[in-house]
């Protein structure tokens, strides 16, 4: 005979399963609650630069502040501050660790607050890469116009030609222009930043009569770093020409490039709004004005995860807003 089973199951039985399911649902409730609150008091003390600052804007005490540390550090075997009677200076775990913990805070502090109320105005902070070429664009006024609409959201814009870590450098989102490489990021393409052929009058006194792209091979150009070494002409009819771009000076800024133009060394590519004043004072010159160069790609580039920061989403749709 086998071993036979109860068709069911008593109610005391039942009330005792129940019982220790809630016991058990409650502790990990208890350690995730802990666990967060552990990160809030690491990414205060990090904020603040100490312990005992830290302590003070919790309304806390510093042993307790210490506490939290330690058992955050207890848990991954490993220390998270560099400590000196002085300041505190993050460990590369350290590191780590506070880029997530203050992106989750922020997300949570936000998400909070738009779930109470969607209207509710946006605050928090953004931290933005972007190429120096940006500067004056259409793009700028967009972030500008974000700016105004939500004066309670802290930009913090850092204007580089090198593409920055963004996990390591902590940033919410990059724009960036040219071709993306493949990575882990998530890309949204944004705009096509228009660019004009440009050179000084005395350069063209100098390689006189320029009709047709052809004539532009045996010109010195000045060379923008990490980009081909050709430029692409669109003509009238929307026909392209690959032009080799002779010469050997390479920048790595569009402000170098323009000055180099202006003084007569090269041809430029650069984006048109950058060079519109100098074009309109005659310090540069158009050239093959019914030709085209083919303009950048510009990308919006943001960490990849499995919950979007609502500050960024919402810049974004400002962007694709003002750039429509």
């Amino acid at each position: 005979m086998g071993r036979g089973y109860p068709s069911e199951v008593s109610p005391a039985r039942l009330a005792q399963k129940a019982g220790v399911i809630v016991f058990i649902v409650q502790k990990i409730a208890s350690m995730l609650i802990d666990r967060l609150k552990s990160l809030a008091i690491f990414v205060e003390c990090v904020r603040q630069g100490a312990f005992r600052g830290a302590a003070r804007a919790l309304d806390m005490t510093p042993s307790a502040v210490g506490y939290h540390i330690k058992q955050l550090e207890a848990e991954l075997g490993q220390p998270l501050f560099y400590r000196s009677t002085r300041k505190l200076g993050l460990t590369d775990a350290g590191e780590r660790l506070f880029a997530s913990a203050e992106a989750m805070l922020g997300l949570a502090e936000t998400g909070l607050r738009l779930a109470a109320d969607p209207d509710a105005a946006l605050q928090g902070r953004l931290r933005i890469t972007l190429t120096s070429a940006m500067a004056q664009s259409p793009l700028a006024a967009g972030i500008a116009q974000f700016h105004r609409d939500h004066p309670q959201v802290a930009l913090d814009l850092h204007y580089s030609d090198t593409w920055e870590d963004l996990i390591g450098g902590r940033y919410d989102l990059a724009l960036r222009s040219g071709g993306m490489e493949d990575s882990n990021l998530k890309c949204r393409k944004l705009w096509e930043m228009p660019r004009v052929l440009v050179a000084s009058p005395a350069l063209l006194a100098d390689h006189s009569p320029l009709k047709a792209p052809e004539d532009l091979a045996a010109i010195p150009w000045i060379r923008f770093a990490k980009m081909v070494g050709h430029r692409v002409l669109i003509g009238p009819d929307g026909g392209e020409v690959h032009i080799p771009q002779a010469g050997n000076i390479t920048v790595n800024n569009i402000e170098a490039m323009v000055d180099f133009a202006r003084a007569g060394i090269a041809l430029a590519s650069p984006p048109t709004h950058v060079v519109a004043h100098d074009l309109a004072a005659g310090r540069l010159v158009e050239v093959l004005a019914d030709w085209r160069v083919a303009p950048i790609p510009v990308f919006a580039v943001w960490p990849g995860g499995a919950v979007e920061n609502p500050l960024t989403q919402r810049l974004l749709q400002a962007l694709v807003t003002q750039l429509s």
